[in-house]
């Protein structure tokens, strides 16, 4: 379970360009290696479907994906669209989800009880756009059937995003100081090998400034497992081509709640808190981890005069449970009332900032 230090968490790069897609070509294995990068957020996929008595799921996954259609389709041949979930990332009873019933999702998956993080997930208002794959080699043709193309080679003509600065794909492929992500329409992949510099540009992979910008590559797709990318053999600049866009059928996204703290230890008020104890607060969103560096504020309210200032604190943030644990250096003073705030600023991992808070409780002798 990964646990980030706040003293050396590092902020991602995360936001989202005026050009961004209205949804991401991907792949079902994509989706369930990587469910935090995709969570709420909108998806095509060509996948075969499963059909049971009751639910419909993408066939043959790792994991179970299950669909909840928009309108029963006519066809069985095309692309599945709709918003991805993971089911343990939400909270039974969300009254965001009332319209969908989930219980036979939970039956079948895991015998009745509410699931963990990261083990069911499901497709929302999904709709299934007819067609079969396209023939010719693109970016969102590879973003969606990366086995198809592993080894050839290809001419592919995207804009240049950078070192993934609008967090186009879940993650990097490390290959090289270079890398770099081509982004067309609704999919990106990595390029890597080659410096993105020629006749007329020198583009630097960490500056938004130089993003933008439609590039040409030539080169051989790769893969291994969690990652996928081109092996590139020559960059040169390329002007947008017409059909960049893609037209999507979709529903509009739900709204995410802002996130708030639900529980914490010791709770509001308590007495008699050990002087050595360690302070626990879990919110109802994954957080964005750089966020709360230096926005945890942590002091004595009385008896008047306080014995100046608490220990020093040393905040982490686990991502697995989505609490902070506070720690101190030096046992807390005793029979003092102790405050926690957390400033503005901090945020879940999609933005939305957290509703102000503070804990105040008394410690024991």
């Amino acid at each position: 379970m990964r646990r980030l230090l706040l003293a050396v968490a590092c902020l991602a790069g995360a936001a989202v360009s005026a050009q961004a897609p209205d949804h991401l070509a991907t792949t079902a294995e994509a989706l369930i290696a990587n469910p935090v990068f995709f969570n709420g957020k909108r998806i095509a996929v060509r996948h075969a479907v499963r059909l049971t008595d009751r639910l419909a799921e993408l066939d043959a996954t790792a994991k179970p994906v299950f669909i909840f259609w928009r309108e029963p389709p006519a066809g069985s041949e095309g692309e599945v669209r709709g918003e991805f979930w993971d089911l343990g990332r939400m909270l039974e009873g969300d009254e965001r989800f009332a319209t969908y019933d989930f219980r036979p999702v939970v039956d079948a998956a895991s015998n009745g009880r509410w699931p963990g993080r990261d083990q069911v997930f499901v497709l929302l208002g999904a709709t299934l756009v007819p067609g079969p794959p396209p023939a010719a080699a693109s970016i969102r043709a590879i973003a969606m059937d990366p086995v198809r193309f592993d080894g050839q080679r290809v001419t592919l003509t995207g804009r240049f995003r950078g070192r993934n600065l609008f967090g186009d794909v879940p993650q990097g492929v490390s290959k090289s100081k270079w890398d770099f992500v081509l982004q067309s329409a609704d999919a990106a992949v990595w390029i890597s090998g080659l410096r993105p510099k020629g006749k007329d540009f020198d583009l630097d992979p960490g500056a938004r400034v130089d993003t933008g910008r439609w590039l040409q590559v030539t080169g051989t797709v790769r893969r291994e497992p969690g990652a996928l990318w081109i092996d590139a053999a020559s960059v040169q600049l390329a002007t947008e081509p017409a059909d960049a866009g893609v037209q999507v059928a979709a529903p509009a996204p739900t709204p995410e709640p802002r996130p708030v703290v639900i529980f914490s230890a010791p709770l509001a008020d308590d007495t008699d808190f050990p002087v050595a104890g360690r302070i626990r607060i879990q919110f109802s969103r994954d957080m964005k981890a750089a966020s709360l560096e230096k926005r945890v504020r942590i002091h004595y309210a009385g008896p008047s005069p306080p014995p100046g200032p608490p220990p020093s604190p040393t905040a982490v943030y686990n991502d697995g449970t989505r609490s902070l644990e506070i720690r101190f250096k030096e046992p807390l003073a005793p029979f003092q009332t102790v405050v926690v705030q957390l400033d503005d600023g901090i945020e879940a991992i999609d933005g939305q900032p957290l509703k102000a808070w503070s804990l105040r409780f008394t410690t024991g002798g």
